[in-house]
């Protein structure tokens, strides 16, 4: 944990904001995330998680799913669960990029090992973006993490890296990931210098120590360039099962976190106005936003 305050979600009815037109002709950039889902056998059964994909509106430019796709002592990490799963999920009229998550491979350990895991998380979701193509937007994947992958789409930049908190996971390949993928979304930043007006980064986890190098803004972390571009920057992710807005993040005023409540909650609406400027809608008629029910930043 940071130690940093969080702001929980406030329990008072809240209606979809009417938001306001954008400037300059600038087309809305709209999007989904879900995510910890599914994690029992009845969620298939009863129609839970396929009604979630299913009832996806068609606004969306694409879909996230934010990893945790199973709960290993349910599934016992069988290739079938993937394989469900990734049917599932091909329901949906608008690309699904999906990250991994700590139960979806590191938490296999003691059923088939990580290793495995990480084989049928790779075999099944490695290019799962691949059924919706063409793209209207050019995708870029990490080459030596591929399931790493940014784009560009109406001045936002996009990118979704592998971060997951969980002490199955090796440290030296812990360390390697995180470096790495650090220099690939800083890469990813100069290499659009100047065609985008905020960033989106979308993993699994929630800050922790065990992925307190990524987002460090005293070790070359991502904070540190959040800081030095000035412009909205927002992590979205999974893991903590309940929403959390956390607003200031890393003590940064152009940095907000979001922890989606996933599970069986409708998947959140994300409406990016004028390039820069977020909405959050949780689809439920109660969860509502300090941050963001007039835009933010």
């Amino acid at each position: 944990p940071t130690g940093l305050p969080t702001v929980l979600p406030l329990e008072r009815p809240s209606i979809t904001p009417v938001l306001p037109p954008n400037e300059g002709g600038i087309k809305d950039v709209v999007f989904y995330v879900l995510g910890d889902a599914p994690y029992q056998r009845k969620e298939f059964d009863d129609d839970q998680f396929p009604k979630q994909v299913r009832d996806i509106p068609n606004d969306s430019d694409f879909v996230f799913h934010v990893g945790d796709m199973q709960r290993t002592k349910t599934s016992l990490c069988n290739i079938t669960w993937y394989q469900h799963v990734a049917d599932i999920l091909r329901y949906s009229t608008s690309p699904v990029f999906i990250t991994p998550g700590d139960n979806d491979w590191l938490d296999c350990e003691p059923y088939i090992g990580a290793k495995q895991g990480w084989g049928h998380w790779r075999n099944t979701f490695g290019f799962f973006d691949s059924h919706w193509q063409p793209h209207k937007f050019k995708l870029v994947r990490q080459p030596n993490l591929l399931e790493n992958v940014s784009f560009l789409y109406q001045r936002v930049l996009f990118v979704v890296v592998h971060l997951v908190s969980d002490y199955f996971d090796i440290e030296s390949e812990r360390k390697y990931r995180h470096t790495e993928q650090l220099k690939w979304t800083k890469q990813q930043i100069a290499t659009n210098e100047g065609f985008f007006d905020s960033i989106v980064i979308i993993g699994h986890s929630p800050p922790s120590a065990l992925n307190r190098d990524f987002f460090s803004a005293k070790e070359s972390g991502i904070s540190e360039t959040v800081s030095e571009l000035g412009i909205p920057v927002v992590y979205i992710h999974g893991s903590g099962h309940k929403f959390v807005e956390e607003e200031q993040f890393n003590k940064l005023d152009n940095f907000l976190r979001i922890q989606i409540p996933g599970r069986t909650s409708n998947p959140v609406k994300v409406t990016i106005k004028n390039s820069n400027v977020f909405f959050f809608d949780f689809r439920d008629g109660n969860t509502t936003t300090q941050c963001c029910e007039n835009g933010w930043p």
